[in-house]
């Protein structure tokens, strides 16, 4: 079920910060056309003009757009931002375009993926779009496009949906998913939850690129995570790092098919493992849910295995 005050809190804190008018006299406002390929992306619609000049925002000057939120955008690698307000011609209608460049299509989900629900109305709109209220995401190629559409009545969904389109069109490239969330079990898995998390995966400052997931069996719930090594990095080592954490001052971790098994000092049950450059793990695991952990410990590492990844 949605937890309609959480979302509404969201929907407040986004209109907000979209609402955001920056003075012109501030340096690093906006950019000259020809200096940022993101103004390219803003489309020419008809019956709409634009009430003000785009402007660009880049990783020194975002604050400027979404204080208090830039810096989720700059840990997920970003690089640039351009914001449209359009007007409908005749009446009080209006839509703001925000447009991030990230950097990459990993970091583009990864935002997306911090910010949307799994209760959220997809549509068929970049990759994973989807609808609240008057609010449409999605992300395409290594952009994260928001749009926010003002007193529009029963025309808000059809017309965030044009503009929605119109910009993917200009983007071209929809991309694709991350290819580690293909190891992600499918039974049980709760839709759209999947997530990516460039650093401190858990809370640990030396866990990064970071894939997790929700899963919801016969009443249960718990989560399963993967952490993608990079070339410096041994996954043994930071399983160990780990499980030496979760096991001091508490009960020591055992041995189990696939990997360790473990009631950390929060009294959680984790099972935790590697395969290749990756470690893994099922968390959060209830205490009647034993043989479900363990199971879909095993999943994860046989779905690793035939990957290839």
């Amino acid at each position: 079920m949605i937890d309609r005050n959480r979302v509404r809190r969201m929907f407040i804190l986004s209109m907000a910060l979209s609402a955001v008018i920056v003075s012109p006299g501030l340096a690093g406002e906006y950019r000259p056309a020809g200096e940022s390929a993101l103004l390219g992306l803003i489309p020419a619609m008809d019956g709409w003009t634009l009430a003000e000049q785009p402007r660009v925002f880049q990783p020194e000057t975002l604050y400027e757009h979404i204080d208090g939120a830039a810096e989720s955008y700059i840990a997920y690698g970003f690089k640039e931002l351009v914001v449209a307000q359009f007007q409908k011609e005749g009446v009080e209608t209006s839509l703001s375009v925000e447009i991030y460049d990230m950097g990459s299509g990993t970091n583009a989900f990864g935002i997306f993926s911090a910010e949307r629900f799994p209760e959220n109305r997809t549509v068929e709109v970049g990759l994973l779009g989807y609808l609240e209220g008057e609010t449409l995401n999605y992300f395409a190629g290594t952009d994260y496009v928001k749009l926010l559409c003002y007193d529009a009545g029963d025309e808000t969904e059809a017309y965030l949906n044009r503009f929605g389109r119109a910009i993917a069109g200009k983007i071209g490239d929809k991309g694709v998913l991350p290819a580690p969330l293909a190891a992600f079990p499918k039974q049980g898995l709760v839709a759209n939850s999947e997530k990516y998390i460039r650093k401190n995966v858990m809370g640990f400052e030396f866990l990064n690129n970071g894939y997790t997931a929700s899963y919801a069996v016969d009443g249960r719930e718990f989560e399963c995570f993967l952490v993608d090594t990079d070339k410096d990095q041994d996954p043994a080592a930071l399983l160990k790092r780990l499980l030496d954490f979760h096991t001091k001052d508490a009960a020591p971790a055992e041995t189990v098919a696939g990997g360790f098994h473990l009631k950390n000092r929060y009294g959680q049950h984790m099972f935790l493992g590697v395969q290749g450059r990756f470690l893994y793990g099922v968390i959060r695991v209830p205490e009647d849910a034993m043989d479900g952990g363990g199971a879909y410990l095993g999943r994860l590492a046989d779905a690793l295995k035939k990957s290839g990844l």
